[in-house]
């Protein structure tokens, strides 16, 4: 009767330890998983800031350059025609450039944060 109650109390601290890893398990995960939400967060507000920042600059330079060509050709409305005109086939450009640059870099990105979470991996 003895070994039961061994057996049993071996049983209980047994499925008691378990059940603590798997608490501490979920906590790290959880933590993790915050500690990288809170990093893409703090980057995405840093990119839209730029990208805010960027935008109004090439706001600005477009319409300096349509209204300085408006004056250079004496019609204004005609200038900011071919200013548009322009700038169509340049957006198309860095469009088809800036997409597979910025995919490659969150590509480039994601690996390296698996290379730093399983440093034993590599060598």
């Amino acid at each position: 009767m003895t070994e039961e109650t061994d057996t049993e109390q071996l049983l209980h601290r047994l499925f008691g330890q378990v059940n603590q890893h798997l608490e501490t398990r979920w906590e790290y995960i959880s933590l993790t998983a915050t500690e990288k939400l809170s990093n893409l967060a703090a980057e995405l507000a840093g990119v839209f800031t730029l990208f805010v920042f960027a935008v109004l600059v090439l706001f600005f330079f477009c319409m300096g350059f349509a209204w300085w060509l408006g004056d250079f050709i004496g019609n204004r409305a005609g200038g900011f025609a071919l200013a548009g005109l322009i700038f169509v086939p340049i957006a198309y450009f860095v469009y088809r450039w800036i997409r597979p640059f910025v995919r490659n870099k969150f590509i480039q990105t994601a690996l390296d944060e698996m290379d730093e979470e399983n440093p034993s991996k590599n060598g």
